[in-house]
């Protein structure tokens, strides 16, 4: 068998120009997906390591919000905002004596003592003592540490209170204060990430398959020779799987690799109210290994299954006859799939909260799969319907070509099909949710009377427009408005002085993280169904290259051909694109409406990935044009 492994090897690295082309670009796909397959598990990496440093601050503000368990501290957070950002002040109080420190912290904290970040302790340094230092009860005693911070660039400070404050004895006294049993995670959180996976991960992976799949379908004619001369089934295939794994091996590597080179950049972009530490979305080296030995497996299955062919029937192969297309049985799968996705569904409704996101996560898998499992079907009755109705060559060509192979010439169509169900998920749920509003002018200071709030400013010096509002008062800066936060927050102990639109930053940061989550996604579902596409169309070319030659040399134009090769694309997405829009759409309908996504936003969202995705299309036609020019012209040589 090693003999049979470096014959193959042999074969690869001596196969001529056309046979490095072909690797080459699977090799450019298998990369291209691996890295992609690395930013989901570094994002998965980096919200459990985000969690696990700041979780037990990050649901504090609701009354009871704290993990169960017996109480070891009393804590409050709330939103402030300083020189247009967004500052989370937490109050905490330990009842427990020897409870440890929250993570960034080398002890906890005393009363009166405050614990900030860099780069909070930065903008206290620039800013005037009245525009924010007074806010706190001291100097900032010590910096906390990337061990309790989010992101480089967060701003937040931990001020010590004493246990048996009188402010505390009553848990009312100060809004916001929960009980709480530890410093530990969120679990809601890491439900999102279970989604997230299941949306890019298991999705990318089955692309890395088909990209494989190229590469054994490819070396089909030659293996076939190999098996009529005598080698054995298991000489064939171990012949076949080594090409492939070598292939997809190394380019797993370099996908690995160039992931890390970009982890700097993956780390700049803003999700959760800020940037990343860069060793947040860089997954460990055991994770990376398993990510190529995983790519490198799904080679060897994509390579076993393709040499199903070879192996029963490697007379058929030679004399250019194929196996039967998709079959109608898919119908059923297809059904079977929906009625999966609603069993889940009620299951996510029933089930545990911290298993909601792996439950609906299953979910979508089940409803790709679907779309998946219809693709080649709806392949096969396209290319039968354009062979019926061909009223040119080129419409003739294109539907032999989709009944020759239905499960082909899906390959090239499915990172498209999967943008489009993406899409569909996304679009309703990004439109339904409002980022809101609201005055950003005035200053509303809760239950204070217009008289203590006018005093405060006159002792300040500060000048602003005071109106009562029922059991508020809003108050309209002349002056900095931070120095006017910061003369009012006595008035308010425990709360925050802000603006309307202030107040409901929280929810506009979700929704701007879930926008630019839907671009992060749609942006690199796109980059691997670019790969994909223009790789799948050159290896298309390479398979058919001796019957597009014969087809040449029997007169038929160039334009004909490429324009059959466009035929057999186009139609087929139209058709599959709206497939996978409904079944995205059927995904996102336990959330948000399908009428959610005729919003503008929505409308945005899909008109850019039909434009995006009709442009793909052309560009892969375009970019294998010059190869179907030599494959079509240049000498009868067989690779």
């Amino acid at each position: 068998m090693i003999a049979v492994a470096r014959l193959s090897l042999r074969l690869l690295r001596l196969g001529g120009r056309r046979a490095a082309l072909a690797a080459g670009l699977v090799g450019a796909g298998v990369a291209v997906g691996t890295v992609l397959l690395s930013l989901a598990l570094g994002g998965i990496h980096g919200w459990d390591a985000r969690e696990e440093r700041t979780g037990w601050r990050a649901d504090l503000g609701q009354r009871g919000g704290g993990p169960p368990g017996e109480p070891v501290a009393l804590a409050a957070s709330r939103t402030e905002h300083a020189a247009g950002r967004s500052l989370q002040v937490v109050d905490l109080a330990v009842t427990a004596p020897g409870t440890p420190p929250p993570p960034g912290l080398p002890r906890v904290p005393g009363p009166g003592e405050v614990w900030t970040s860099p780069a909070l302790a930065a903008l206290l340094r620039e800013l005037p003592p009245d525009a924010l230092a007074d806010r706190f009860p001291a100097a900032p005693t010590g910096l906390v540490t990337d061990a309790g911070l989010a992101g480089p660039d967060e701003l937040v400070a931990v001020v010590g209170a004493a246990a048996d404050d009188p402010a505390l004895a009553d848990a009312d006294a100060l809004p916001g204060f929960a009980p709480t049993a530890g410093f530990g995670t969120i679990e809601v959180h890491r439900q999102l990430t279970y989604v997230a996976a299941a949306l890019l991960v298991f999705p990318v992976a089955s692309l890395l398959g088909a990209s494989a799949r190229l590469t054994a379908a490819r070396r089909t004619e030659r293996l076939a020779l190999l098996r009529l001369l005598g080698a054995s089934t298991r000489q064939v295939t171990v012949a076949a799987v080594t090409e492939v794994t070598a292939v997809a091996t190394v380019a797993a590597v370099l996908g690995v690799v160039l992931y890390a080179a970009a982890s700097p950049a993956v780390a700049r972009i803003e999700l959760g109210g800020g940037a990343w530490f860069t060793g947040d979305v860089l997954p460990s080296p055991s994770t990376l290994l398993l990510v190529v030995a995983g790519v490198a497996l799904l080679a060897t299955g994509a390579a076993v299954g393709g040499m199903r062919q070879v192996v029963v029937g490697p007379l058929g192969v030679v004399r250019r006859q194929r196996a039967g297309g998709a079959r109608l049985l898919r119908l059923a799968g297809a059904a079977a799939g929906l009625v999966a996705f609603a069993v889940v569904n009620l299951l996510r409704d029933a089930g545990p909260a911290n298993v909601t996101g792996i439950v609906f996560g299953v979910g979508v898998l089940i409803m790709f799969g679907t779309v998946a499992l219809l693709g080649p079907l709806v392949v096969r009755l396209l290319g039968n319907g354009m062979v019926r109705t061909a009223r040119s060559a080129p419409a003739l060509l294109a539907g032999r070509r989709l009944l020759d192979d239905p499960k082909a010439a899906f390959r090239p169509l499915a990172g498209l099909v999967l943008a489009v169900f993406v899409a569909g998920f996304l679009a309703p749920l990004t439109s339904a949710l409002s980022e809101g509003g609201g005055d950003d002018t005035a200053l509303r200071v809760p239950s204070a009377s217009a008289a203590a709030v006018a005093d405060r400013l006159t002792a300040a010096g500060l000048v602003a427009a005071v109106e009562p509002d029922g059991d508020d008062v809003l108050v309209t800066p002349a002056d900095d408005r931070d120095r006017v936060r910061t003369a009012l927050a006595p008035l308010v102990p425990g709360e925050a002085v802000a603006t309307a639109r202030e107040a409901s930053a929280t929810e506009a940061v979700f929704v701007g993280d879930l926008r630019r989550g839907t671009l992060v996604v749609l942006a690199g579902t796109f980059l691997l169904a670019a790969t994909a596409t223009g790789t799948a169309a050159a290896a298309r070319i390479l398979d058919q290259r001796r019957a597009l030659r014969l087809l040449r040399l029997a007169g038929t134009p160039l334009g004909v051909l490429d324009a059959a090769r466009r035929a057999a694309t186009v139609r087929p997405l139209l058709v599959l694109g709206g497939i996978g829009l409904a079944a995205g759409l059927l995904c996102a309908s336990p959330f948000a409406a399908a009428v959610d996504a005729l919003a503008p936003s929505g409308l945005l969202l899909l008109g850019g990935v039909v434009v995006v995705g009709v442009l793909l299309v052309v560009a892969a036609s375009a970019a294998s044009r010059p190869l179907l020019r030599s494959v079509t012209t240049g000498a009868a040589r067989e690779d």
